[in-house]
């Protein structure tokens, strides 16, 4: 692994003009050097060379983690069994990372540009999942975005998809949740559950079965938590009620925070 990711690390420094003086010792900070590349490389053409040692090393690196397969996840009729949830036999909650997921489709909580993010080594979702899928999907991503002519950014609460390339998801569908400036309007509110409605709803034409969702707009977008994750839960709930082709949506969380807020919500429903 650690002289693929030396190929990788001396190939993207020479892309992205980036000047290296010397790789680190340890495959640990290797592997944070080659994020850092990966996340400022913008959407060009890329060599088969390199993709076939990145494959190589991110399934690889697959191998090492502890990945969960969505028909293990508990359904919230098992777990909130009081709960007066409508469909809860069709939804779930779950703490983890959503890019150790192995499921038909993950919802990814894009920004507007719809290539992911270019910050280094940022901890959002979009940056994490871009990362180890590989640079394949921002190259997918700036085809769609080209192709629907979306120059202005891709609207808030519609989504698109792509392959998940390297993740154990097969699919990841692409959403931007609404930014908070001051108060939350109805629009607000019309937009974030738009995302969810959106999501199952493409995830449904392509014959997708499973889904997860995490917390979209309650980072840097600053949504409310509380008041996204009824949202949420409602969009998901009423979409359910007309669609009986969803088998299961999983409701991820990777903070102890939000998990308790929607523990919280689910018990007091």
């Amino acid at each position: 692994m650690e002289e693929k990711l030396d190929f990788l690390i001396q190939y993207l420094a020479k892309d992205t003009g980036e000047i290296v003086k010397e790789i680190p010792a340890t495959i640990e900070e290797k592997e944070k050097l080659w994020r850092a590349l990966c996340n400022i490389r913008k959407a060009n053409p890329i060599s088969e060379e390199y993709l076939k040692v990145q494959d190589e090393f991110l399934q690889e690196r697959l191998k090492t983690l502890k990945v969960t397969d969505v028909q293990r996840i508990r359904t919230l009729n098992k777990v909130y069994p009081d709960s007066d949830i409508k469909n809860k036999e069709r939804m779930a909650l779950w703490q983890g990372d959503i890019t150790k997921l192995h499921i038909d489709c993950i919802v990814n909580a894009a920004n507007s540009k719809g290539l992911g993010c270019f910050q280094p080594m940022h901890n959002c979702i979009d940056n994490q999942i871009q990362t180890y899928s590989g640079v394949q999907m921002r190259l997918e991503c700036n085809d769609y975005m080209q192709s629907a002519n979306y120059e202005l950014g891709l609207p808030t609460g519609e989504v698109f998809l792509t392959k998940g390339y390297n993740l154990p998801a097969q699919y990841v569908i692409h959403t931007v949740g609404p930014v908070i400036s001051f108060n939350v309007t109805e629009e607000d509110k019309g937009l974030l559950k738009a995302c969810y409605t959106n999501s199952l709803k493409l995830a449904v034409q392509k014959n997708l079965k499973t889904i997860a969702f995490p917390c979209i707009s309650t980072g840097i977008f600053r949504f409310p938590r509380k008041l996204a994750v009824e949202c949420a839960v409602m969009a998901v709930s009423e979409f359910l009620n007309q669609e009986d082709r969803i088998e299961k949506v999983v409701f991820n969380v990777f903070g102890d925070e939000n998990l308790q807020i929607y523990e919280d919500y689910f018990n007091e429903e």
